[in-house]
């Protein structure tokens, strides 16, 4: 019997030297994570990686704003001016005779062409245009319309 108890403590003893050891590590690698100077140079190529990294997308995005602001920025809309039938005449006249004038000169095919893409293009655009007045002004109230004299 003496000899199965002196087993056990030997036993006990070697338990307690290998658990020694093994915590003696473990405490040896806590330490080294949670010191931060050590990690820091451990991991300061990964770090500089990660930094140049996040420096040039950075510097891209900037790059790429200002060109969009410079080059073709957002620019606000501008209302639209009202124009009297007056005006829009006078401006069908001016087309009419430029185009009058260009059909009588001699010209190329492909101009004579443009020159008539034009015409029908500018009478549409002043038939629409003419439409959209007469319904704006069928939508005013009438009591407007006694105001102005009419």
């Amino acid at each position: 019997m003496g000899q199965g108890v002196d087993e056990a403590r030997q036993q006990r003893e070697l338990s307690k030297a290998a658990l020694a050891s093994n915590l003696d590590r473990l405490e040896a690698r806590v330490r080294s994570e949670l010191d931060w100077r050590a990690r820091l140079q451990r991991e300061r190529g990964r770090l500089i990686g990660i930094g140049a990294g996040v420096g040039v997308v950075l510097i891209g995005a900037t790059a790429i704003l200002v060109l969009r602001r410079v080059i073709g920025g957002k620019k606000p809309a501008e209302e639209p001016r009202p124009i009297t039938l007056e005006k829009l005449g006078s401006e069908l006249q001016d087309l009419r005779r430029l185009v009058e004038k260009k059909n009588g000169s001699s010209g190329s095919l492909v101009q004579k062409a443009v020159l008539r893409g034009v015409t029908a293009a500018g009478t549409a655009g002043g038939t629409a245009l003419a439409r959209e007045v007469l319904k704006r002004q069928m939508a005013t109230p009438e009591g407007t319309e006694t105001a102005r004299g009419g």
